[in-house]
């Protein structure tokens, strides 16, 4: 096997690599938008439960203004706001799962990047280098097909005897 048809089989091996490496990459950018969309969902799921929170906590007090209270209702309230408490927790705590989520895509995708940048540089280098060897041998077969030239034109030369 020449050089030339060797090179042209590892670069063809390199390009599959390149496009496996590409396809990676829009595959961690998809999980990525996947991931970043989840933040704003969960932080807007923090922002309503907060606003519904807040308003059932003005509704509540407001029913309770100028009436006699009973501790039962206060202790019956405050179960309520305790439950909507751990509610927000939890939703905060989504929210930061989700954020760690988004983080490790975003990285994920940085890798998978260099990945593909670096694997679009090695099918560059022998892209090159097998325009390099196609103009050597161009080169040379032209060089070969004048000498033949010159020998056909050239006479016969007999060898003299001494």
């Amino acid at each position: 096997m020449k050089d030339r048809d060797m090179i042209a089989r590892l670069r063809d091996l390199r390009s599959r690599g390149e496009r496996r490496a590409n396809e990676a990459v829009i595959r961690r950018y998809a999980a990525a938008q996947r991931a970043i969309g989840e933040v704003r969902e969960a932080a807007a799921a923090v922002r309503e439960h907060l606003q519904r929170t807040a308003d059932a906590e003005d509704a509540a007090f407001g029913s309770l203004v100028g009436q006699p209270v009973k501790a039962a209702s206060l202790y019956r309230l405050q179960g309520q706001f305790e439950i909507a408490a751990r509610q927000t927790e939890q939703l905060r705590e989504n929210e930061k799962m989700a954020g760690v989520t988004e983080q490790r895509s975003k990285a994920e995708l940085s890798a998978a990047r260099n990945d593909h940048r670096a694997s679009m540089r090695a099918v560059t280098k022998l892209d090159g280098l097998l325009q390099h060897l196609t103009k050597r041998t161009a080169r040379r077969r032209l060089a070969l097909a004048e000498l033949s030239e010159e020998d056909e034109r050239s006479p016969l030369r007999l060898p003299t005897e001494r």
